[in-house]
């Protein structure tokens, strides 16, 4: 390998050098630098648990080898790393590799990856300061090619390299997918590039990160959240996507709304906005968008190079749109409307007049077909946007009626799919006369001209504000005192002005007749009769057992408490109790003596007379 490696410099055209040619220098390539930009670029937020720059190197952005000389690139790449002067004061720096590639794209061609002896060449150009520092490598979807290099590096390079990358929770296996890298540092404050967000889909069908997973945008209990001066506003991902397709040049896209997105990419982005995932990046073509985060003590921390930076499309733009509004839990025109639109505005050969449409929208009427968060969320947003559409329709080719044949299926969302194909004629020709009639007559009537629509766009300039809150799980007890509902308790003081509601008297209990006293004596229990306390062992075991239970209960002292609870002299109506002799009860009957048996008498012998 040692080999390999001098051989190929020796061979190669170009010295080796970790820095690149000044940028006022004839050497230096923009193409090159914009690829080193797209492949390792840093994060804008350090990490929150070690406090250390980030930096992503993306594997989706190599280029093909038969096409890009990658001894000329490699100068560019290790420039983006931290410089000396950075190292030293500082503790050190992590990276994050996604080493997901496009090739699962049906439409990506498998482009040819460096070989090995260019990451060998990359690592020893590398000063052994920049190496000493890097304290962590997060290595996500793992190929065997990855296997392989982390394990060449750390048997022949440096044994300490495989101590600095880490692993799941699983042994022997990498960061598999986004949801296990999660589990290790916060994902919501990397920018993470729309190829990895692909690969880790066709591993895992959704994202879940601790804390942070949730529903904040989508089928919310409160489509608009509260701002903190007590108006409602635009959600955040209504306020990005809607401010990006409304670039001029963008702006006039031919089919906006009409050509369907991918709904893998729109899924990405629904997820990424209930998870608060603070950079998103809205490219298409050379137009390019990302709104900044604000950090406490930093003040606005925006993404460096963002028009190198991989993002997500105008069409997408306009799925992720139509995305909220089919996920509303209340649809635009709710069931219970059906039968007064059919009754009110059924008449398909009449048109809508301007009071009609007041009527409808205006949060002062006395009746609507529509709810109060409906004409909210029409008046706030959908027809002053689809009203700008229209006047770039000679580029966009999205007249009103298209528009409103767009959005016509996603306003409706009851049981019966027939009633919502019959009652979407009438939803499409409302639509069509809203968008019609709102730059003219609709918008000063509720005071939301294009100026003031642009407005609710920006950057709300209270950080609260910046992101939605997240929705609390349903029976969840809420914050406010004033929302709380249950038994109100009230401090019964002569001195405090609150009246107190007196309670009405209790009915009177009913009263027993009583009984007379020769009644009550013959319904009179018995009393127990007196505890016998057993004898002691030394007596029963004695020589002599002679005392009676008289005598016994005669030389025991009994409590007093007993003698007045069980005072048998006191009840003269009560029988006697005979005693009986403890000998009696509790010795064994007296056995009789044995028979005795006569011995004969021994014969007398001569030999003792």
């Amino acid at each position: 390998m040692r080999n390999q490696f001098a051989q190929r410099r020796r061979t190669s055209s170009l010295p080796l050098s970790a820095i690149p040619p000044s940028p006022t220098s004839t050497d230096y390539s923009t193409s090159l630098a914009n690829l080193a930009a797209q492949i390792l670029y840093r994060s804008p937020l350090p990490s929150s648990k070690s406090d250390l720059p980030v930096f992503v190197l993306n594997a989706a952005a190599f280029p093909d080898a038969k096409e890009t000389d990658y001894d000329a690139l490699l100068p560019y790449v290790l420039a983006r790393l931290p410089d000396e002067d950075e190292l030293i004061t500082g503790q050190g720096y992590e990276i994050v590799f996604f080493a997901g590639t496009k090739g699962h794209a049906a439409t990506a061609s498998k482009k040819g990856r460096p070989g090995w002896g260019w990451f060998l060449q990359a690592y020893h150009l590398l000063t052994r300061l920049t190496r000493k520092r890097l304290q962590k490598l997060y290595i996500v979807h793992e190929k065997n090619w990855i296997r392989l290099l982390v394990g060449m590096f750390s048997t022949v390079v440096s044994p300490k390299f495989n101590k600095k990358v880490v692993h799941d929770i699983n042994k022997g296996l990498a960061v598999s997918t986004l949801s296990s890298l999660a589990l290790i540092t916060p994902i919501e404050d990397l920018l993470i590039p729309p190829s990895a967000y692909l690969t880790d889909r066709h591993l895992t069908p959704d994202i879940y990160t601790p804390y942070m997973s949730g529903r904040r945008a989508f089928a919310v209990r409160q489509p608009l959240p509260i701002s903190s001066t007590g108006d409602v506003r635009l959600p955040r991902v209504l306020r990005e996507s809607t401010s990006f397709l409304l670039i001029d040049p963008l702006i006039k896209t031919r089919g906006l709304f009409r050509i369907n997105a991918r709904a893998v990419e729109v899924e990405i982005l629904k997820e990424a906005y209930d998870r608060a995932q603070k950079f998103i990046v809205w490219r298409d073509g050379a137009t390019y968008q990302a709104s900044p985060h604000s950090k406490l003590g930093s003040g606005l921390v925006w993404v460096d190079e963002l028009e190198l930076t991989e993002g997500f499309g105008v069409h997408t733009a306009g799925g992720l749109i139509k995305q909220w509004y089919k996920d509303l839990r209340c649809p635009i025109f709710p069931p219970e409307s059906y039968t007064a639109l059919e009754k009110f505005y059924g008449d398909s050969d009449k048109s809508f007049e301007v009071p009609q449409l007041l009527e409808m929208l205006s949060q002062e009427a006395a009746w609507s077909v529509l709810s109060t968060t409906s004409r909210q969320v029409l008046t706030l947003h959908l027809l002053p946007m689809l009203s700008r559409i229209t006047e770039f329709q000679d580029w966009n080719q999205m007249t009103a009626y298209n528009l409103a044949l767009c959005f016509a299926p996603i306003m409706i969302c009851g049981p019966d799919p027939i009633q919502d194909y019959k009652i979407s004629g009438i939803v499409r020709r409302l639509l069509e006369a809203m968008i019609s009639h709102w730059k003219d007559d609709l918008a000063q009537a509720f005071d939301m001209d294009n100026g003031k629509f642009e407005d609710s766009l920006r950057l709300p300039e209270s950080a609260e504000d910046r992101e939605d809150p997240l929705e609390e799980p349903h029976g969840a007890q809420p914050s406010s005192d004033a929302q709380s509902s249950g038994i109100l308790l009230l401090d019964n003081d002569e001195d405090s002005g609150e009246e107190i509601e007196t309670r009405p008297p209790l009915p009177p209990r009913p009263q027993q007749v009583s009984s007379s006293v020769e009644d009550s004596k013959s319904a009179r229990r018995k009393p127990a009769p007196r505890l016998q306390t057993p004898p002691r062992y030394s007596t029963l075991a004695g020589s002599s057992f002679s005392m009676s239970a008289d005598q016994y209960l005669n030389n025991v002292p009994l409590e007093s408490d007993l003698e007045d609870d069980h005072d048998m002299e006191e009840l003269p109506d009560l029988p006697a109790y005979h005693r009986t002799s403890l000998q009696q009860t509790m010795s064994p009957p007296p056995t009789s003596p044995p028979p005795l048996i006569p011995r004969k008498p021994l014969p007398k012998s001569d030999n003792f007379a």
